[in-house]
């Protein structure tokens, strides 16, 4: 006689802020995949134009910024034209700010979920990776649109081999988007001032990279030091070197923004596991 054999899973405090269980999470990707799917509908719920928007905003951007900061201020483009440049630095800014919105409010947002259901807390911030991911997507093939037309046009090289590599610069953004993501989101659930504060801080954060101006623009003496306080700079123009060809970003600067993103994300991991045991205690 053959019994059923039922699964019994224990559920262990953590303790200590090297106690960090990825298995955990791995096994709930299920879940993971139904978080991304649920931003998703969210986000575009109850619109007109629903994805839509993914393609309008960057592009009423680009046009802004040609018209008035390339045509009326004069700043350089890097010899590049005027759309594609601001429109392959978008790209990247705008999946970092997504990101820092969906996660820097992570537990207030999530608060009677939390409470009530038991899973790795560590995989909502990581389901708003791949929902914004869509809208990276989405973005890139308009990007290519335009690398074509210029091209027709004369204006460009259009695509090379280089855009190989574009995937390891997203790998490289959505790292320290997560990381930067999850010590706001740990931060703010014990003190929201910050979050009045990331709207600011995320606005800042297009003008210290170089979104709307040539990394060229940056004083040579300062490259690597930019690199490592702001690991963007170092994406976005790595962003435009797979897109649009010629880059000044030398590997000593690539690996120094490496080292900045490695670190942010280890430290964002244990603070966010840390906060989140005792969080609900205090929301």
């Amino acid at each position: 006689m053959t019994g059923s054999v039922k699964r019994i899973t224990i559920i262990r405090r953590r303790s200590g802020w090297f106690d960090v269980d990825l298995r955990r999470a791995w096994e709930h990707r299920d879940l993971l995949l139904l978080f991304a799917q649920r931003d998703i509908k969210v986000r575009h719920k109850q619109t007109l134009l629903g994805p839509g928007w993914l393609v309008l905003q960057p592009l009423v951007w680009t046009t802004v910024f040609t018209a008035t900061i390339s045509g009326v201020a004069g700043v350089s483009t890097a010899n590049q034209p005027a759309p594609l440049f601001y429109l392959s630095g978008l790209i990247v800014w705008s999946y970092f700010s997504q990101v820092i919105f969906a996660t820097s409010q992570v537990f207030i947002d999530n608060e009677h979920l939390f409470s009530k259901v038991y899973f790795p807390r560590i995989i909502v911030p990581l389901s708003s990776l791949i929902s914004t991911a869509v809208a990276l997507l989405i973005q890139f093939v308009v990007l290519l649109v335009f690398l074509v037309a210029f091209r027709w046009m004369g204006k460009t090289d259009g695509i090379s081999w280089r855009i190989v590599a574009f995937p390891l610069v997203v790998l490289h953004l959505a790292a320290f988007s997560l990381a930067i993501g999850l010590i706001l989101g740990a931060s703010t659930a014990k003190y929201r001032d910050l979050g009045f504060m990331t709207p600011f801080l995320v606005q800042v954060s297009i003008f210290v990279t170089p979104v709307l101006y040539p990394f060229s623009a940056i004083p040579e003496q300062y490259r690597m030091v930019a690199s490592l306080a702001n690991p963007l700079v170092a994406i976005v123009e790595g962003s435009r070197w797979c897109l649009l060809g010629d880059s000044m970003l030398t590997p000593g600067q690539l690996l120094a923004s490496l080292l900045t993103t490695s670190a942010a994300l280890a430290g964002g991991v244990l603070l966010y596991q840390r906060v989140e045991r005792t969080v609900m205690d205090t929301i």
